[in-house]
């Protein structure tokens, strides 16, 4: 029996911590830079890019550039969500940009989840990310966003890649 528990708690407590505030709690969201990646012994030239999630912004519309550079694009494209004690992620325009994913109107609870930020070796930047898909909100609507805020020394053409993978739904 002990056995059984020793077993079950670890399973049990992940679940909850996926399931758990609908935050990912992911620590991938500040990247470390390293010079290379191996890859089933394959080095490669890919390197990773540091980044921070911007907080407590939603997406105006459907469509948003690849990258946000200025104050002007922001309010453009950019809502601030602030509420009680929540203001949205400081970003210092002059030093950083903003790249931003946004999907469809959809009636159910969605989180896009980055995963990872490389500059390839044809200097260009891209976002890796997973979709983690809940539950069904019936008669409303939500816009999937997430963005990034990134150092402008990695400023490139950037290319956005959902990876494919398993993701627990949550439920309630």
């Amino acid at each position: 029996m002990k056995k059984f528990i020793l077993l079950a708690l670890p399973l049990a407590i992940a679940s909850l911590i996926a399931c758990g505030s609908g935050q990912s709690g992911s620590t991938s969201t500040d990247s470390t830079a390293t010079d290379s990646t191996a890859t089933a012994g394959v080095v490669t030239t890919d390197s990773i890019v540091p980044y921070r999630l911007a907080e407590n912004y939603f997406a105006t519309s459907d469509s948003l550039p690849t990258v946000i550079t200025s104050a002007e694009e922001q309010e453009k494209y950019l809502g601030m969500a602030t509420s009680m004690g929540n203001t949205p992620t400081t970003i210092d325009w002059s030093r950083e940009f903003v790249i931003p994913i946004v999907l469809p109107s959809t009636d159910s609870s969605m989180e896009i989840i980055p995963v990872s930020l490389v500059r390839n070796t044809s200097g260009g930047l891209t976002l890796s990310y997973r979709l983690k898909h809940g539950i069904s909100h019936h008669g409303s609507e939500m816009r999937p966003f997430v963005a990034i805020i990134v150092s402008r020394d990695y400023l490139a053409p950037v290319t956005l890649q959902q990876e494919e993978g398993i993701m627990i739904e949550c439920k309630g």
